[in-house]
């Protein structure tokens, strides 16, 4: 062969070779999108496509209502953040009676301020990362009805392109059926929207509509979880530990399956005589069974010599089901949640597990809490500048605007004290651990004292009062305070003796459990 002809040829294969390369490496990528990844993608190499999230979203739904460790996991966090409620009360009366009828109203409760409905926002924002309130306005009254949409159906948000921590406005798209009252005939009609942030200046002169697609006049409150500060959305708190819940559960059904096939044998035979030896042991076992209505627990099997009957032994034959431990630990790293408490076995935690927590695990619901906290604040504070602006509010407001153009409403002068009407609300959780009763008693007595019988003058009678009055988990401590301590100072008012002893008799109670 010619040096020609022999190039011409190398060179052929190696192309041969190239066009291989090149089409593994597809199978590669093409393998990114497969149902084992989610591919990133979208205006930005920074977060999940929308299609993507949906994608995460509804195989969160589906593991919470059919894994138990992702359910567990989920119930756990959202018992901890609101198992044991959350009170919401502002430091003025007028401010109070505001956000009270905002909270009592029927419509508000069913949708976050009562206990079935909190668990329900917290589990969702666990879920899907995302929660959208809504915010509906009466214009003449100020009164506000909270609504929430389903996460799915944003499909964008636009932000500010001079600042990318600004978001104007978010775009909806939903399907709405709408049924004729006359005919009964329902049909299904696609619908979209765009409705401004609540930060969005009102005064702004919004468009009545972005490329033909409607603004609408709701405002609107995202909260996100999971996600950095250059991602639009938030991603499910699950996320990480979906893959690993699969995992773990395949690899019980693998051993499930495994143990009903040693279940086809219980007993091994051993006959001599090779297989006729064999055969004749069969044929006498079965012509025992068939002759012989029923066997009594603790019979004794009779047989020629060399003819062996024993258990089938499967100890240590295949993988034990504890070998699975690690696949579920993985799922304890992804949620957070110690296995202990994951599992609800109790072997694997001790003593000090059953009065406390581990610090990390404390941290991550009290985290949770504080960002309730704020969004419930946030969303007050909304309440009471709708009844502050409207014309016939429940409140009066004077509308300004900071060195920053952001607009801010003060109240009137409260005529007792010539300062502005506080807008100060007080969002409290209890404490996520129930601390030992006598202990905390017993350390707030220390520290108004010093360790002395009179009070030392470190802090005043009526917080002590109230700080014991938390500790033994009295209840209206408001109002016993008031009948203890008037503000003009007086002397306590009837029905203060009264509370006092219910208090000491609860401090009673607990001293003599304790002893």
């Amino acid at each position: 062969m010619s040096t020609k002809a022999q190039l011409t040829e190398e060179n052929q294969a190696l192309l041969s070779s190239l066009d291989l390369f090149q089409e593994r490496l597809a199978e590669l990528e093409q393998a990114l999108v497969t149902s084992d990844w989610t591919k990133i993608g979208g205006d930005s190499e920074k977060e999940f496509t929308r299609a993507a999230l949906r994608k995460i979203n509804h195989q969160a739904r589906i593991y919470w209502l059919k894994n138990p460790l992702i359910k567990r996991a989920v119930a756990i966090k959202t018992a901890y953040t609101f198992g044991r409620g959350v009170t919401m009360q502002a430091d003025h009366p007028e401010v109070d009676a505001v956000i009270q009828e905002f909270m009592d109203n029927q419509k508000n409760r069913a949708e976050f301020f009562e206990h079935q409905s909190r668990m329900l926002r917290e589990t969702e924002l666990e879920l899907f990362g995302n929660t959208f309130f809504v915010f509906f306005v009466n214009p003449s009254t100020g009164r506000v009805l909270l609504r929430s949409m389903p996460a799915d159906e944003i499909e964008d948000i636009l932000y500010n392109p001079e600042d990318a921590k600004d978001p104007w406005y978010y775009k909806r798209v939903w399907t709405q059926t709408e049924t004729d009252l006359v005919t009964g005939v329902a049909r299904t009609v696609a619908k979209s929207a765009y409705y401004p942030d609540w930060r969005n200046n009102p005064k702004n002169d919004h468009p009545k509509d972005i490329g033909g697609v409607e603004v609408r006049p709701e405002f609107v409150y995202h909260v996100a979880i999971n996600c950095l500060g250059d991602m639009k959305f938030g991603v499910s708190d699950v996320y990480a530990a979906l893959d690993w819940a699969q995992a773990y559960k395949r690899f019980l059904e693998d051993w499930a399956t495994i143990v009903r096939a040693y279940a086809k044998f219980a007993m091994m035979v051993t006959a001599k005589g090779g297989k006729t030896g064999v055969e004749a042991a069969r044929s006498k076992i079965q012509q025992v069974l068939q002759s012989t209505p029923a066997v009594q627990a603790g019979a004794a099997f009779v047989g020629q010599e060399g003819t062996k009957i024993e258990p089938l032994k499967t100890a240590g034959a295949t993988t034990g089901m504890d070998d699975a431990r690690r696949l579920m630990l993985m799922v304890c790293s992804a949620t957070g949640i110690y296995e202990t408490y994951l599992t609800g076995d109790p072997s694997t935690g001790n003593l000090a597990t059953a009065k406390t927590m581990e610090r990390p695990m404390e941290l991550m619901f009290t985290d949770r809490q504080q960002l309730w906290k704020d969004v419930i604040h946030d969303i007050l504070q909304y309440v009471v500048d709708q009844a502050a602006l409207a014309p016939n509010g429940l409140l009066t407001g004077t509308e300004m605007e900071d060195g920053f153009g952001e607009r801010i409403i003060t109240l009137p002068l409260d005529p007792e004290t010539g300062e502005p009407i506080s807008r100060t609300i007080s969002v409290k959780f209890p404490p996520i651990l129930e601390h030992d009763i006598e202990v905390m008693v017993q350390a707030i007595s220390q520290a108004a004292t010093l360790g002395g019988s009179p009070m030392a003058g470190t802090l005043r009678p009526e917080d002590v009062t109230k700080m014991m009055l938390e500790a033994l988990g009295q209840d209206n401590i408001d109002e016993t305070l008031e009948l203890m301590f008037p503000e003009d100072g007086s002397a306590p008012k009837p029905g203060a003796e009264e509370a006092l002893l219910r208090a000491v008799g609860r401090l009673t109670e607990v001293l003599g459990h304790a002893g």
